[in-house]
């Protein structure tokens, strides 16, 4: 039986942004590029939840931990009864934390651009919290009107924006996204968000190298995606994964190295590779408390807390909507 509280909303049309995000990137930038967005069709969704689960990545044990062990700061704070949506839901288990962690919340909106795995995790949402109200909203975050269409509500508005995905945004562009957030939650409302933490270099190269390689097929994964958007024959087996620490940026890097000279059509365009040139397929980027704190107040919220697990290894901020 179909659960009367769960509803769907696809608004995400991929044609027209897809072709002049990933034509720029590939033909028209010096340094060729893909949009981690394209990482998340079905089987990426599913690679990056078994990268979660290795003991080489840290970050997803880490937020989890904060998330159980300080729950009673999230009761606390953040208002009962509200509305809470989730930014790029992948998958629910960190949901499932928060949700039990706050007093009655009234409403759960994830956001996803993987419409099969957005359906399903809802569906399963809405099994374990047989009495919440649920819209699975398949969007893109640009798509802010619609998206406020359907949230709007009289609620108080938590958003969660888990995973230290904000990491995977350049400073700015991150405090670009963050001042989107603010306008869909509107002022005096909450956004908490996971943040990858500075530490170790070696712990953060292990993390994206990890010794059962699931991390390299989840890189790779994002040139089939884009086989499905474009109808371009990118193969696997003609690219190696990288990762490394870019110490000057403080981001670990994630590239696709081309293992020969080849050219690939897409969009009846050629993309020419040599051998050894890459494609920067994600940047995240991390963080000390301060530089993300000043990230946050120049997007327009005010840092309420910030909880942090027992090394340290990463942060859950809570952020407050300032008045516009």
């Amino acid at each position: 039986m179909t659960n009367v509280n769960i509803s769907f909303h696809d608004i995400y049309n991929t044609c027209k942004d897809d072709y002049y995000d990933i034509i720029y990137g590939l033909i028209k930038s010096k340094q060729k590029t893909l949009s981690p967005k394209y990482f998340y069709d079905e089987n990426g969704s599913s690679l990056f939840d078994k990268i979660t689960n290795l003991d080489d990545y840290y970050p997803t044990k880490k937020e989890i931990e904060i998330l159980e062990k300080q729950n009673e700061e999230f009761y606390n704070i953040l208002p009962a009864n509200s509305s809470v949506i989730e930014f790029g839901s992948g998958s629910n288990k960190k949901i499932k934390k928060l949700l039990n962690a706050l007093d009655k919340p009234n409403e759960y909106i994830p956001i996803d651009i993987s419409r099969e795995f957005l359906f399903k995790n809802a569906k399963d949402s809405a099994k374990s919290f047989p009495n919440l109200r649920i819209k699975a909203v398949c969007a893109d975050f640009d798509q802010i009107n619609d998206i406020e269409e359907i949230i709007s509500t009289k609620n108080s508005k938590i958003g969660f924006f888990p995973g230290s995905t904000i990491g995977n945004y350049s400073p700015e562009c991150a405090k670009n996204l963050l001042k989107k957030f603010a306008k869909i939650l509107g002022e005096n409302n909450f956004l908490i968000v996971g943040v990858d933490l500075k530490k170790n270099i070696k712990i953060l190269e292990k993390a994206y190298n990890d010794s059962e390689g699931v991390t390299a097929r989840f890189n790779k994964n994002i040139l089939n995606g884009i086989n499905k958007i474009s109808g371009a024959i990118f193969k696997e087996e003609n690219f190696s994964h990288r990762a490394f620490f870019n110490k000057k940026k403080s981001r670990i890097e994630m590239h696709l190295v081309s293992k020969k000279k080849q050219t690939v059509e897409i969009f009846k365009e050629i993309v020419s590779f040599k051998e050894g040139e890459t494609i920067h397929t994600e940047s995240s980027y991390k963080y000390s408390i301060e530089n993300f704190k000043k990230l946050a107040e120049s997007a327009n919220f005010d840092l309420i807390k910030v909880l942090t697990d027992k090394r340290s290894f990463f942060g859950i901020f809570f952020l407050k909507v300032k008045s516009f």
